[in-house]
C-alpha cells in the first residue's frame, strides 16, 4: 500500500532532522536522572546507580549526532529504546526510599523521563500502522505508573494516586501533540522548500534545454564547436549564478568557482585563494560575483589568459585582487564611460567599495583591486 503524501515528506524530513531530537530526548531524560538524584531520596547505592544511568544517557546522546539513532536503526534498536525507558523508570521505583515515590505529584519518579521521546515517537512515521503504534504507546506510557504504583502499594490504589495518573496521562498527551506539531511544521517547511526548489529551476534553467538543442543545431550547420561552446559556458554559469545569489549567504568557494569555469580554456588561473567553507552575505556576494566576473573577462580579452587572484577579508572589507601578464591597465581605462570596468566601479562606489588599478606588478602585467565593505556605508 502506498504511503500518503504527508508520511512521505514527514519520512524524508525524519531521515534529516531525527539525530538531533533523538539526541536531545536522551540529554533531556540525563537531566531527568541527575535531578532526581539529587532531589529524591536514595540509599547511597542507589544514588551511584542512578548517577551512571545519566551518564550512560550522555553519551548515547553523544553518539546518536554523528550516527544514526534508534529509530532509524530498525525496529530491534526501537523496541529497545522503549524497553529501557519502563526498565529504568521500574528500577527507580525499588531504588527510592519509602514514602518518597509520589514526590512530583505525578505517582511515579521523573514522570518526564517517559514523557520526553513521545515527543520523538509523534515525529516518527511509523508507516501504514502508523495510528495504533502512537495510540498503543501512548496507552503503554500512561498505563506504566499505574502497574508501578500498584505493584508499590499492593493493588490499594487512592483516590490521589488516580489523580495523579490521570494527569500524567494529561502531560503525556501534551508531549505527544507537541511531536505532532513539529511534525506538522516540518511538513510545510519540506513542502514550500519543494515549491522554491521548483521555482528557482524554473526562473533559471527552465530555458537551458532551448539553449543546449540550439547549441548542437548550431554545431550541425558548421559554426565553431569552440566558440559555440563558450557560449553555452557563459549561459549555464549565468544560471548557477543566478540560483546562487538565491541564498541569505552563498559559499564564496562556489563563487569563485562559478567564474572561473566561465571562462573555460581560454583562462589559466596561476593561483587562486584558499576559501575553505567561507559564506557571504547575498548583497556582498552580487557585488564580489559582478566583479570577479568582469575582471577575469578583461583579463581572456585584453590580459594573456593567465591571472593571479587573490582574497582578504577584515573587519570592515573584503578585498579582491585579480593580477593578468598582459600588457598592463592604465588607470584612465576606469573612467571610460559605458565600458565595463567603469560600470562596476561607479556601482561600487555606489555601495561604499571601490575599483582601482594597482601599480603595475614585477614582472609586468595588471593589477586590479575591488573593495566590497561588509557593513554598509552611509
Amino acid at each position: 500500500m502506498r504511503r500518503s503524501t504527508n508520511v512521505e515528506l514527514l519520512a524524508s524530513t525524519t531521515e534529516k532532522l531525527i539525530r538531533p531530537f533523538e539526541a536531545m530526548a536522551l540529554f533531556l531524560q540525563a537531566a531527568n536522572l541527575f535531578s532526581s538524584a539529587v532531589n529524591d531520596r536514595y540509599s547511597a547505592l542507589g544514588v551511584r546507580v542512578v548517577v551512571v544511568l545519566g551518564v550512560l544517557h550522555l553519551a548515547l546522546a553523544g553518539l546518536v549526532l554523528p550516527h544514526r539513532g534508534p529509530l532509524t536503526r530498525g525496529r530491534t534498536w526501537t523496541a529497545a529504546w522503549i524497553a529501557m525507558i519502563f526498565v529504568v523508570q521500574l528500577l527507580l521505583a525499588r531504588l527510592l526510599a519509602p514514602g518518597d515515590f509520589a514526590a512530583y505529584g505525578t505517582g511515579v519518579p521523573m514522570g518526564n523521563y517517559a514523557l520526553i521521546p513521545l515527543g520523538v515517537f509523534a515525529f516518527y512515521p511509523w508507516g501504514r500502522h502508523r495510528r495504533l503504534i502512537e495510540v498503543g504507546l501512548i496507552v503503554a506510557v500512561v498505563a506504566h505508573p499505574l502497574v508501578i504504583l500498584a505493584l508499590i502499594h499492593r493493588w490499594q490504589l487512592t483516590g490521589a494516586h488516580v489523580r495523579s495518573v490521570v494527569m500524567y496521562a494529561g502531560w503525556a498527551v501534551v508531549w505527544f501533540l507537541v511531536g505532532k506539531g513539529i511534525a506538522w511544521l516540518c511538513r510545510i517547511a519540506v513542502r514550500l522548500e519543494t515549491e522554491a526548489l521548483s521555482a528557482s529551476y524554473t526562473a533559471t534553467l527552465g530555458d537551458l534545454h532551448t539553449h543546449v538543442e540550439s547549441a548542437i543545431e548550431e554545431i550541425e550547420a558548421g559554426n565553431d564547436a569552440r566558440e559555440v561552446a563558450h557560449r553555452l559556458r557563459l549561459l549555464t554559469a549565468a544560471r548557477r549564478g543566478q540560483l546562487l545569489l538565491r541564498a541569505g549567504n552563498v559559499g564564496a568557494a562556489d563563487l569563485f568557482k562559478n567564474a572561473i569555469r566561465a571562462c573555460g580554456d581560454r583562462l589559466r588561473l596561476v593561483s587562486g585563494p584558499q576559501l575553505g567553507g567561507l559564506t557571504v552575505p547575498r548583497e556582498h556576494a552580487i557585488l564580489l560575483e559582478q566583479g570577479l566576473a568582469d575582471l577575469l573577462k578583461n583579463v581572456v580579452v585584453h590580459g594573456s589568459g593567465s591571472a593571479e587572484v587573490g582574497f582578504t577579508m577584515t573587519d570592515s572589507d573584503m578585498t579582491l585582487d585579480v593580477r593578468d601578464f598582459g600588457p598592463g591597465l592604465e588607470p584612465s581605462r576606469l573612467d571610460v564611460s559605458g565600458s565595463s570596468l567603469h560600470q562596476l566601479r561607479t556601482t561600487l562606489r555606489e555601495r561604499g567599495g571601490d575599483l582601482r588599478v594597482l601599480p603595475p606588478p614585477p614582472g609586468g602585467g595588471a593589477a586590479v583591486r575591488v573593495t566590497v565593505p561588509i557593513w554598509s556605508r552611509r
